[in-house]
């Protein structure tokens, strides 16, 4: 406990820990006086969705981040999650005996509600709480277990720490580990319950502090005390855009000692970006409000290149930047906050000033034409697949792109050509730069090598996709992307997860257009139900199978010549390190779809080159058997406790058939380990799945 804490400070983790546990308090009373679905209603949750056993833990933390917005943040905001989540499933799913966990998450909302009821009022406000700290407490253990503390100048991910057996611990042994450890959190939070209750009663924070200090105490943790900015009087900013000077910002801004400053549509501009290619592809000038929308997608984008995050992966964003249309985005401020920080996890805020330029007037934007559709289009597989999708289905798609080198910007449209000469059609395509420019005293440093990098840029892709739609009349966008990336759980606790095409993030932003636009975009991911060998099922056709190969999934693309180079590999050409998870992933679809021959190359082999593999490698691989084994053969409510994120309320969002896309992945990566690995490393990961 004393390593999982020694990044965080006593604010840190009172406003983590007290500020969710009186969310639960409230909402354990709320269901004792009322309906299920009123109590959440109460909380602001819009009714969006068939609420059952899958759906309720994720709905009940929606309600809790509605009114407290910083305990999704990271360090502990996806500790937190999966904390209330496992709390929610335990209270709603338990039997009449109270001994055992129903088999099955299908219950409908009246036998839900009975059973919270039944069991809130059996187990008290206190024996609730008791349950969420032991939750709270194993989910903390597990991240801070597994974290590298090798080097820490650089986020490496996270790693298996358990066991001294190696990486490929049999399923059984780090079953009864997770036991274990969880048995130790109990014990931890029956002795930390009193110092809970007795900082939920406080209403001074210095002593509700000191309480909580008290419960690290009993078992011999100290908690840093920090320092807070968050409650100076001045708002709070690190990201500037525009020239004013930091002796006028700091009359009405906190300004942050690593501030980063940003300068678009310059001569001086560090930040390359211009609406040139949107307006040639309109064939007319773009409004002064979707200026703004692309400005703010393309300041986001850079911030989360520029602003390096903690170790503990915490980070604050102060965003100060001119808009053409000030008074309208201050009114969509929360909005448009609440989608950016659903990507990042980021402690987030934007302040608007008047930009230099002048605002257009009053336009009514429509959505009249449903026979076209915008495409984004990164030059990834699953794009690919949906760009043919697209075509097949009798839309006019305008494909949509952003890239951040000349070399991907000719993979993207190298692809569109060819489609081009296979469809016999004439294909619209936008590829749009966003990324550091200029020279001289203003330019911006590389961006921090991170596991982090680019979790924001889905918030710009889709920014660009929106103002085609908006100025085109088109109401339908596509964003594809397989089912297991889009929901994207984790599978193991500490590592970190991206969210760019959640259905969340989708509602996010819809709302946010709707907010600013007044127009209803149809966004939607064809794909979200279907696995990435499914998705490329349709690639196999004749006379798409030669582009493949030339399709990019790698996260480490650009630095894959360098690699090659380094390991005196002559003759290289691929862009495929083959050891990040989008890599395995892309084979064990190609596998599945019987495509393993059109594939590209790839740097390392997982499946032939154990056990020469490197460390992360190995652990990255023994997480995912893991997970797909335990998805594979554990009931559905046990699957829900090991991955709550697979839990989501969202309109139109069945989660019962998003466990099914899971355990049809699942039994496609096993599949596909089985029939390619090396008889050694075979041997190793079915010892590992026993």
């Amino acid at each position: 406990m004393s390593r999982a804490l020694s990044s965080l400070n006593v604010q840190v983790v009172e406003e983590s820990l007290c500020g969710t546990a009186s969310a639960i308090v409230g909402f354990c009373n709320n269901v004792k006086r009322g309906s299920l679905r009123v109590s959440l209603e109460s909380y602001g949750l819009v009714r969006s969705s068939r609420l059952n056993g899958w759906a309720l833990p994720d709905a009940v933390w929606i309600t809790i981040c509605l009114k407290q917005p910083r305990l999704n943040c990271y360090p502990l905001g996806a500790i937190a999650e999966r904390a209330v989540k496992k709390t929610i499933v335990i209270l709603s799913l338990k039997n009449a005996t109270h001994k055992a966990i129903e088999a099955n998450p299908n219950l409908n909302e009246h036998k839900i509600q009975n059973n919270l009821r039944r069991y809130i009022k059996v187990l008290g406000i206190e024996g609730v709480l008791k349950l969420f700290l032991s939750q709270y407490f194993f989910e903390l253990c597990i991240d801070q277990f597994r974290r590298s503390w090798d080097n820490l100048q650089f986020d490496t991910g996270f790693w298996y720490n358990f066991s001294k057996e190696g990486y490929f611990a049999p399923l059984k042994t780090e079953r009864e580990m997770r036991q274990n450890l969880l048995n130790r959190c109990e014990e931890k939070a029956e002795l930390f319950l009193p110092f809970l209750m007795r900082c939920l009663k406080e209403k001074d924070y210095a002593r509700s502090r000191r309480a909580i200090c008290g419960g690290f105490k009993v078992f011999g943790v100290t908690l840093p005390k920090g320092k807070s900015i968050q409650n100076l009087h001045k708002p709070f900013v690190n990201i500037i855009v525009g020239t004013k000077s930091l002796s006028e910002l700091r009359k009405c801004y906190v300004v942050g000692k690593k501030a980063k400053r940003f300068l678009m549509h310059t001569e001086d501009s560090n930040v390359s970006f211009s609406f040139d290619a949107l307006e040639h592809l309109l064939g007319h000038p773009v409004h002064s409000l979707i200026k703004d929308l692309l400005d703010i997608g393309a300041v986001v984008y850079m911030a989360d290149l520029h602003a390096k995050r903690e170790f503990n992966l915490g980070r604050r964003l102060g965003i100060l930047m001119p808009v053409r249309n000030p008074r309208i985005w201050s009114g969509a401020r929360m909005d448009l906050e609440r989608a950016v920080s659903f990507l990042g996890r980021d402690d987030l805020s934007i302040k608007f000033i008047k930009h230099k330029e002048r605002m257009d007037g009053f336009r009514e934007f429509s959505t009249k034409s449903d026979s076209k559709c915008v495409c984004l289009f990164s030059g990834g597989l699953d794009t690919l697949a949906g760009a043919a999708w697209a075509i097949e289905n009798g839309f006019k798609p305008i494909f949509v792109s952003h890239y951040s080198s000349n070399l991907l910007a000719k993979i993207q449209k190298s692809l569109i050509n060819q489609l081009e000469k296979i469809y016999n059609l004439q294909l619209q395509h936008m590829g749009i730069h966003v990324g550091r420019g200029g020279n001289g005293k203003n330019s911006l440093p590389a961006p921090f090598r991170s596991v982090m990098a680019q979790h924001l840029r889905s918030f710009l892709f889709l920014s660009l996709a929106a103002a085609v739609a908006l100025e085109s009349n088109i109401r339908k966008v596509y964003m594809f992307e397989n089912g297991p990336v889009a929901l994207n759980p984790l599978f193991s606790e500490a590592r970190v997860n991206t969210r760019t095409t959640h259905p969340h993030f989708l509602a996010h932003f819809k709302n946010l257009i709707k907010v600013v636009f007044g127009i209803e975009l149809k966004i939607e991911n064809p794909f979200l139900y279907l696995t990435k060998g499914e998705v490329i099922d349709n690639l196999g056709k004749p006379e798409l199978k030669g582009l493949v190969a030339k399709s990019i999934s790698c996260w480490n693309w650009s630095r894959v010549p360098i690699w090659a180079k380094q390991k005196e590999i002559v003759g290289f050409k691929g862009r495929h390190c083959g050891e990040c998870i989008p890599c395995i992933i892309r084979r064990t679809a190609m596998h599945h779809a019987h495509l393993w021959k059109n594939d590209a190359d790839y740097l390392t082999g997982v499946f032939n080159q154990f056990p020469t593999l490197q460390r992360n490698t190995k652990t990255m691989v023994a997480d995912l058997l893991r997970f797909c084994q335990n998805t594979k053969s554990l009931s559905d409510t046990e699957l829900l406790l090991r991955a709550p994120d697979l839990s989501v309320y969202e309109g139109g969002i069945d989660s019962r058939k998003l466990v099914e896309m899971h355990k049809r992945h699942a039994q496609q990566v096993v599949n596909c380990f089985r029939a390619r690995s090396n008889n050694e490393f075979r041997e190793i990961f079915d010892y590992a799945l026993k």
